[in-house]
């Protein structure tokens, strides 16, 4: 299996040169492996819809979760957007 690629080797690339040499299916797997892992599984999921719905503030949730206050708003607003959380 290949090597994934930085996001800086994908831009030197260019997309044109990529379409060129390699399938949208090999693109679309490198897409996949890339990006940053979540620090939320569904348990912590689970736990902040919980502590939203009792009141609690993203800043306190994020405390208690041991994550960034900017990790709970992401998550808080893919799940204003309909995602439910899918996407971690």
């Amino acid at each position: 299996m290949a090597k994934a690629w930085t996001a800086s080797e994908m831009g030197r690339k260019g997309g044109k040169t990529r379409a060129k040499h390699f399938s949208k299916e090999q693109i679309s797997k490198w897409g996949k492996q890339g990006g940053r892992p979540s620090k939320m599984d569904r348990e912590a999921l689970e736990s902040l819809r919980g502590l939203l719905a009792s009141g609690k503030s993203q800043g306190e949730c994020a405390e208690m979760l041991g994550v960034c206050t900017r990790t709970i708003g992401r998550v808080v607003a893919r799940l204003k957007a309909g995602d439910n959380g899918t996407a971690l």
